[in-house]
């Protein structure tokens, strides 16, 4: 198998058309955001793309055949844009993998004449919040305005890793414009309110309605999970500080 296969099953006639990148990554807000938007928009696919970078294995459908692993496209049309929105359920294993499938997508972008990408996902903040932002970086500052009047917070330096960012800088090099929305999130749990921040941002910006009311369900069990962790961090800051006090109070001798 060469590096990456690009295999389309169909050929839509799109016009004015966005790519959506919704790929797993921290907290998995953009696989989440992705398959929200695939099955609110009834997306179909229309093209796979394999490559032997992709872990190794077959996945067991409900009806008991095996599907090799890929990365999938599906489209959608809009009245504003039609849409191309990637997903899947991994991402390249090395770095030098990440590279050649973002060339890959990015070729298929070319075909059909994309003219902005959006990639999706979420910003390890390492801390707990009931309320998160929606960060952004874009390829050139013309694109800051809009963003911020749709709520999203820019905050400087940083980095972007695997097809997130990857689509920015390398679809930058091909002329294109492109998003990231990153999801405010702790990054150790599965997050679907972040996930939520982020299509909330995406849909206005697109000018599209989509029914949350699923990711809402799994947004509330994020809560959940959050609670809990915020008793738990509140409970080891307890007792550090009794931990602390303890070694405080107790005499030491020097013989």
């Amino acid at each position: 198998m060469e590096d990456a296969v690009l295999k389309i099953l169909k050929k839509p006639k799109l016009k004015n058309t966005v790519l959506i990148e919704g790929l797993p990554g921290i907290g998995l807000v953009g696989k989440l955001a992705g398959d929200q938007l695939l099955d609110e928009l009834k997306a179909k696919k229309f093209a796979e793309l394999y490559s032997p970078y992709l872990p190794p294995q077959v996945n067991i459908q409900e009806d008991n055949t095996v599907r090799l692993v890929s990365m999938e496209f599906y489209y959608a049309k809009g009245k504003k844009n039609d849409i191309i929105i990637l997903v899947g359920e991994f991402q390249g294993i090395t770095p030098d993998s990440q590279y050649r499938i973002a060339e890959k997508a990015l070729d298929l972008a070319e075909e059909f004449n994309v003219n902005k990408i959006f990639t999706l996902g979420g910003l390890g903040a390492g801390n707990i919040t009931d309320k998160p932002r929606v960060f952004g970086a874009v390829t050139h500052k013309g694109l800051v305005g809009d963003l911020k009047k749709a709520g999203v917070v820019f905050r400087g330096t940083g980095a972007i890793f695997g097809a997130s960012g990857l689509l920015l800088g390398l679809g930058m090099h091909r002329g294109m414009d492109a998003i990231c929305l990153m999801g405010e999130t702790h990054g150790q749990i599965i997050d679907a309110k972040a996930a939520e921040a982020v299509l909330t941002v995406l849909t206005k910006l697109l000018e599209i309605k989509i029914d949350m009311t699923e990711l809402e369900k799994k947004a509330k069990e994020t809560e959940k999970q959050l609670s809990k962790m915020s008793k738990m961090m509140e409970e080891q800051k307890k007792a550090q500080e009794r931990q602390q006090r303890f070694s405080e109070e107790v005499p030491t001798y020097i013989r």
